[in-house]
């Protein structure tokens, strides 16, 4: 890793400062932000006059109850393919079927006679079956503590089932509390082609879609017995609609169908889209390895039973489509290997580089805007960079810590990142086209916490801590503005608070790096919370945050398509999600 640019401009030194609390960003026009504290204020009649496009809010509630279709979570019909992925489709329960006439006595002698037939096929199932059956008889004649301590971690025994739901039920309260921390949003998409935004919904794992050409929410829920713990939603490029979505059993791909009769528009933006119309959906499961025989039917179980699947290293934590959509990359929270996909074929490959064990687990991955590289961060403070023709690879662990968030430029020549704890902004440069690994990463900007005055303060009035620690990035799909958000620290910053840059990605290439390739533009600050909770204002105050009443961002993105300029997208801790137009010539 290189030494950091010679000169590097910080806002402070371009005398940007922030808004005050009771203000709002509305949007940027002529390379500054317009904050207002009303309706009233002058600042918006300077907004109109420039072109600003205004946009309503979206709000989702924390918690909610959703009336079940007779047969939505009705899920049978189970096929797995050569590469061992698991195909679910909606259909009647399979437990109901009547099939072969008889006793269930002679049914499974039935079976057992065909099973014995084919002996020769399973021997080692039955070599598994002698195996559990020894480990438990071994476990019942230990004492409970015992047996906990010293079959836990074998995979068949009781202990270990006990194992497994105790971790579930400690990642379910913790989700409970980071829905009441971070909000009820876990993850947001962007359609890549129409005005459709996918939101998950963190605590009832359900995902809804808003159109904006019509600001309606879709009739439709997605909703599976299958979709628990979601961590990431990407819709398939060139396929319609196809959202994928990453959780603890797989991915859950949901392929949705228009009405026949709908005729939407050829204006991307302004297409009636879904949010007019009723759909259809059917989902398909892409697990591997696949499930437990037992887990793979999940209207077979019991009430309880289907709250507590098992979380094998099929769970994803992240995932990425290739630009063509044709296969998908997902990356899995217990162990650092990736996983890619034939969606057609079904067909799995596993890329196995960054270790076995969830200390090496797989954090994020993103593929550039070419599909030729992809980048993915694991537990262990690594960082890669594969090469998708070959998937050959190249990494860095020598970074500071753990990479927290990156995001590629347009040209797919440069990725900018951070990491966990530090408020520099690293970006990484390729020097020669794909499949190429020569690259090197430098420090091009960073944000230390500092005391500044707000913008409509007098001197000596109000003063605000901003910068520190960096949590999210997020880079216009024109590569021209970089959106920084921040995280808790013992500063005690004002995260409510995103930094906007311009974007020079030519100064990571000009010899001697005596360019800025951030250069500092201004503020953006949320819609205000308005009265909390006493619960809220508690875990708020025990997490250290910003003053009560300020919002708290906790995902940021950009639409896809926005002719003006770039729409920021941010989701708030509230649940309330609100677009910032940026309004700029396209160019260099």
């Amino acid at each position: 890793m290189s030494a950091a640019y010679k000169l590097i401009t910080t806002f402070e030194e371009r005398g940007i400062r922030p808004p005050s609390k009771e203000s709002v960003t509305v949007g940027e026009t002529d390379l500054k932000f317009i904050h207002i504290r009303d309706g009233e204020d002058s600042g918006i009649l300077q907004y109109v006059r420039a072109g600003g496009i205004a946009f309503p809010h979206i709000m989702i509630p924390e918690a909610m109850q959703l009336r079940k279709p007779a047969q939505s979570s009705s899920l049978g019909l189970t096929e797995i393919n050569d590469s061992d992925s698991i195909f679910l489709k909606h259909a009647s329960d399979p437990s109901t079927s009547t099939g072969t006439s008889g006793s269930p006595a002679l049914s499974k002698m039935v079976e057992n006679v065909i099973w014995l037939w084919n002996a020769k096929e399973n021997v080692s199932d039955i070599m598994d079956q002698l195996r559990i059956r020894a480990l438990l008889a071994a476990e019942s004649w230990l004492p409970s503590p015992v047996a906990s301590a010293v079959f836990s971690m074998i995979p068949g025994t009781a202990s270990a089932a006990k194992a497994d739901e105790a971790k579930f039920r400690d990642a379910q309260g913790k989700r409970n509390m980071l829905a009441m921390s971070e909000g009820p949003i876990s993850s947001v998409a962007w359609h890549p082609h129409r005005s459709l935004i996918a939101i998950a919904h963190r605590a009832t794992d359900t995902v809804f879609i808003y159109d904006m050409a019509s600001d309606t929410w879709c009739s439709n829920v997605l909703q599976n017995t299958y979709m628990q713990g979601i961590t990431c939603l990407a819709w398939q490029p060139n396929c319609g609609y196809t959202l994928a979505v990453g959780c603890t059993t797989g991915v859950c791909l949901w392929n949705i169908i228009p009405s026949a009769n709908a005729q939407p528009s050829a204006e991307p933006l302004s297409a009636p889209s879904l949010g007019s119309m009723q759909f259809s959906s059917w989902m398909m499961l892409m697990a591997f390895p696949p499930l437990r025989d037992q887990h793979q039917h999940p209207t077979r179980l019991s009430s309880t039973e289907r709250t507590v699947f098992y979380r094998s290293s099929a769970s994803v934590s992240s995932l990425a489509f290739s630009p063509s959509g044709q296969w998908i990359v997902t990356g899995h929270q217990s162990h650092g290997h990736l996983t890619v996909w034939d969606v057609s074929l079904g067909t799995a490959t596993p890329l196995k580089r960054s270790g076995s064990t969830s200390s090496s687990a797989t954090l994020q991955i993103e593929l550039s805007p070419d599909g030729r590289y992809l980048v993915s961060t694991h537990a262990n403070g690594q960082l890669r960079l594969w090469e998708t023709e070959s998937w050959s690879s190249r990494v860095w662990s020598d970074l500071p810590a753990t990479v927290s968030q990156f995001a590629w430029s347009p040209d797919s020549r440069s990725l900018f990142f951070a990491v966990v704890g530090a408020s520099a902004i690293y970006a990484l440069a390729l020097f020669k086209p794909a499949p190429s690994l020569d690259a090197e990463i430098t420090i091009v900007s960073s944000f230390e916490p500092h005391a500044t005055a707000t913008l409509d303060s007098e001197e000596n009035s109000e003063r605000i801590r901003v910068g520190g620690a960096i949590k999210s990035l997020a880079m216009d799909p024109r590569g021209q503005r970089l959106v920084v958000g921040f995280d808790d620290d013992s500063a005690s910053s004002d995260i409510s608070l995103l930094a906007v840059y311009l974007v020079s990605t030519e100064a990571l290439f000009r010899a001697g790096g005596n360019s800025c390739a951030l250069m500092p533009l201004g503020y953006i600050r949320g819609p205000n919370w308005g009265k909390q909770y006493p619960h809220e204002s508690e875990i708020l105050a025990k997490k250290k945050r910003v003053r009560l009443g300020l919002p708290v961002p906790s995902w940021i993105g950009f639409a896809p398509n926005f002719g003006p300029g770039a729409l920021l997208t941010v989701a708030w801790a509230n649940g309330k999600i609100s677009f910032v137009p940026m309004l700029f010539r396209a160019g260099p």
